[in-house]
């Protein structure tokens, strides 16, 4: 594939998945095999510099939208906010830890006859 080709190609799945497109739809897009797209990624620190920005990007995304209804009210995005916010002040369960030995013995049955 000529280098201005693939320049092209790199350029169109970038802005695919700047717009929120999947890996599929803008590999597919773009007529490149995903397991193509990844060995460009793996053979080119800036192109997966680029992806991980993309992804981190979605992400903060994602939580703007989840602390936004959690401000408006929304008590599941609060929970999940706060569980995943301040684990130490918010969580379903507690652990204990306990000092101490545990010895276990094995069991001895007898079994008797009663003569009546």
């Amino acid at each position: 594939m000529k280098a201005s080709l693939k320049k092209k190609k790199i350029e169109a799945i970038l802005a695919s998945l700047e717009d929120g497109t999947s890996f599929i739809k803008a590999c597919k897009a773009a007529d490149v095999n995903q397991a193509t797209f990844w060995k460009w990624r793996q053979k080119s620190k800036p192109l997966d510099d680029k992806v991980l920005e993309i992804l981190n990007s979605r992400t903060q995304t994602v939580e703007d939208a989840l602390f936004s209804n959690a401000v408006k009210g929304n008590v599941t995005a609060q929970i999940f906010w706060l569980k995943n916010r301040a684990p130490d002040r918010w969580k379903d369960r507690y652990e204990q830890q306990l000092g101490g030995e545990v010895k276990i013995e094995p069991l001895k049955v007898v079994i008797s006859k009663d003569d009546d």
